[in-house]
């Protein structure tokens, strides 16, 4: 975890904790759900933690915390704090730094925060979720004044204009509270389904997907998830929710951090210099202009984009005809492959969001007005049925969704929307461990859809589980798998899975390695690491043994394989790097290992290190390096340590440590050094180079020697260029003098290059 991550882990728990004790509901939701279901815990590169909650619930939330909120803490939303600049709610640190876009300009706490987005009730009626979306859309454009929320929707800048001259002229309180009486007035035992309270799209979902709750893994503790989290997450993110997203397409949110400081620090520096009066008028103008001239730009980028899938269409018909192929034989061949390449175009058009859209902020005006390339029934349904064959399942319902509402079905694709409805039905029953409906429904599917890989992947699923000491019938399907998709991790895995119960160790690691590298699927990876881990102990100690045994390339190759089977467990990588120091054969190769663990280990997420026992191996890897290179095996210990530490009371309590071992004759040439060093890393330069001077009055081993000469031609060359600048500036006299005052005068400066070189 990040230092990040891991305080924004202790909100959470404070949010959970005050919701258990109170029975109030709230689910994990967005990308802290899909961390919870595929890695247990934050997903690496996540900086945020999203969570919904009822509205009722959130109302009582509000009241506890009058009463019960930790200290350093606040609530934030816009009906209880009318600074706030979001339309959804959030629970925030007051003594910590990070500002978003909206509240630059704003007055509410800026610090670390958990979305706490509100459900709140709707009645079935589309009408009733439309007068909503609408008065929520003026509300957000309202509070908010960073971003245009209404254009999207084409509401008429007349609704805007009325509101906004309410909120002039009337105040601020009274108008929202006007618009909160008309979004907030419905019942939740009176509704079926809830609204996502956000501004950006207020998803809407059926009670049913998020109550009751069911308990997860976040980062080691238990946590509400939603009732049906498979339909949740294909609705939100498609079939491709499970998969490891490429590294260009990690993204974090974006806001104004101070590592050391609170949002009211940064805004004291900032905000004078602002003209908030000018930005807030600049952005009402702004407002307006877009919400009245939304209508004229949605007609023209529609038929901008209508024009384009004439083309595309256009294209898809020459490129089968120079094909020479006839798609209903490839159909009929079910050469998917050859029919995905064929459709490659098409497909890069008509699904991307410029076309079809999305439920997001940028793309929602193209979800709910998507432009469909003009294409003949067979080639659709050949299209949609490759789409499916290929594990895009998601995007072929979609298609089939928006064909229906702008064109038509056929008998055909009406039947391949059942199918998807039934599989996805299956994966509702696997989730709640129906285990005979689904895998009726699958064999089902399967007969009709022979060679669909997503349904032989839950045929896989099913005989695995009951494989136990009768393995044949599995052992059997999968070979079939795999000759049909040779490359795919998925049954690789479950080969490993095999090899691994009969014993065959060694050929299920090698092939677990291979998995790694052939499927991006989260979900397998953290199957495999649940494995893993339960032998981690066991190989950590073997590498260590090991080594002791000076078996050193031994323990390098073994923690080289672990180290690809669980890449991101902290403790196999601080081995790995325990067997490269005992491995290195040069003082370089040694001294490059310290940089690379020094990366790792010079944070600040490591001063815990002693109390929950994290990095102790990339601890030994250190201490080892140190050793390696001549410090006594105590003192390279508390070099380890001064190192991991930035706590002026534990640098003071190692620098007694340190001055215990002056009384080894042996040891007390390495106990000035890192004395001096102790006292650099508090700032007591001068002290500092008062050790470092007692060094130089020992004969010094060959590594000692090298590190105070990179010291002091450190120091001279940082301090002679600083001398040099300050020259050009003013009298140089008293700068020099407090430099040279740790040497004591260009004589000795002479004679300690003379004994360094």
């Amino acid at each position: 975890m990040t230092e990040k991550q891991k305080y924004l882990l202790k909100l959470f728990r404070e949010v959970d904790e005050i919701c258990r004790e109170h029975n109030l509901r709230y689910v994990l939701a967005g990308g802290s759900l899909i961390g919870a279901l595929r890695h247990e815990g934050f997903v690496p590169w996540d900086d945020d933690v999203d969570l919904y909650m009822p509205r009722p619930d959130w109302e009582k939330f509000v009241e506890i915390c009058k009463t019960e909120l930790p200290p350093e803490r606040a609530i934030q939303c816009s009906d209880v704090d009318r600074n706030y600049t979001n339309s959804f709610p959030r629970y925030a640190s007051t003594d910590t730094c990070a500002i978003h876009k909206s509240q630059i300009i704003g007055r509410d706490c800026g610090g670390e925060i958990i979305d706490i987005l509100t459900l709140d009730p709707i009645p079935a009626d589309d009408r009733e979720y439309e007068k909503y979306r609408t008065h929520m859309m003026i509300y957000s454009d309202l509070i908010n004044p960073s971003v245009v929320y209404s254009d999207r929707w084409e509401i008429p800048v007349s609704m805007y204009l009325k509101y906004l001259l309410s909120y002039i002229f009337l105040g601020k309180n009274r108008t929202l509270e006007k618009l909160e009486k008309i979004m907030f007035s419905y019942k939740e035992e009176e509704c079926d389904r809830y609204a996502m309270r956000w501004g950006g799209c207020p998803f809407l979902f059926d009670k049913d997907m998020m109550f009751p709750v069911k308990e997860g893994i976040f980062e080691g503790q238990n946590a509400m998830i939603p009732n049906k989290c498979s339909d949740y997450l294909i609705w939100h993110y498609g079939d491709e929710w499970a998969y490891m997203p490429p590294h260009d397409s990690r993204e974090g949110h974006v806001a104004v951090c101070l590592d050391s400081g609170s949002y009211q620090e940064l805004r004291d520096d900032y905000m004078p210099n602002i003209r908030k009066g000018r930005l807030r008028r600049e952005s009402v103008f702004r407002k307006i202009y877009n919400i009245r001239t939304a209508k004229k730009r949605y007609k023209v980028r529609q038929e901008g984009l209508a024009m384009k899938a004439h083309t595309v269409s256009w294209d898809l018909k020459e490129a089968i005809s120079e094909s020479g192929l006839k798609i209903s034989e490839l159909v009929e061949r079910k050469d998917f492959h050859r029919l995905s390449a064929l459709f490659g175009s098409y497909y890069k058009n008509q699904l991307s969001a410029d076309f079809i859209g999305r439920e997001d902020y940028a793309n929602i005006y193209a979800f709910y007005h998507p432009i469909l390339v003009d294409v003949e029934d067979d080639v659709f349904y050949a299209a949609m049925l490759t789409l499916f064959y290929t594990e895009r399942v998601s995007k072929a319902y979609r298609m089939l969704e928006v064909r229906e509402k702008l064109d038509h079905i056929t008998p055909e694709m009406e039947e391949l929307r059942k199918d998807i409805d039934l599989f996805r039905k299956a994966a509702d029953h696997y989730e709640f461990r129906r285990m005979k409906e689904a895998e009726l429904i699958c064999g089902d599917l399967l007969k009709k859809y022979p060679g669909h890989p997503g349904l032989i992947k839950f045929r896989c699923r099913f005989l695995m589980e009951r494989a136990g000491e009768n393995r044949l019938e599995a052992e059997r399907f999968l070979e079939k798998a795999l000759k049909l998709f040779p490359e795919d991790g998925y049954f690789l895995k479950y080969k490993a899975d095999i090899l691994w119960m009969n014993g065959e160790i060694q050929k299920a690691t090698q092939l677990y390695v291979q998995v790694k590298e052939k499927t991006s699927n989260g979900i397998v990876w953290l199957e495999m690491d649940r494995v893993f881990r339960k032998y981690k102990t066991e190989v950590l100690r073997k590498c260590e043994e090991l080594l002791s045994k000076k078996s050193r390339e031994e323990a390098l190759q073994l923690m080289e394989l672990w180290r690809q089977l669980i890449p991101e467990d902290e403790e196999v990588q601080g081995a790995w790097y325990l067997a490269k120091v005992a491995c290195a054969h040069t003082q370089s190769e040694v001294e490059e290992e310290i940089a690379e663990i020094c990366e790792v280990i010079e944070t600040p997420m490591l001063t815990s290190t002693p109390k929950t026992g994290e990095y102790t191996m990339y601890r030994k890897a250190l201490t080892r390096a140190w050793k390696r290179l001549g410090y006594p095996a105590e003192l390279a210990k508390l070099r380890t340590q001064t190192i991991c530490t930035s706590d002026e009371s534990e640098l003071e309590w190692l620098s007694e440590q340190v001055r215990s071992r002056q009384i080894h004759r042996e040891e007390c040439v390495w106990a000035y050094k890192l004395i001096g060093d102790i006292r650099k890393k508090q700032g007591q330069t001068r002290e500092a180079f008062a050790n470092y001077k007692k060094v130089l009055d020992y004969e010094m081993p060959l590594y000692l020697k090298t590190e105070m000469y990179r010291i002091y031609i450190s120091d001279l060359t940082e301090g002679s260029e600083r001398i040099t600048n300050f020259a050009k500036k003013a009298d140089v006299t008293t700068a020099f003098n407090s430099w040279l005052d740790k040497y004591g005068s260009i004589e000795d400066i002479k004679a300690l290059v003379n004994r360094l070189v």
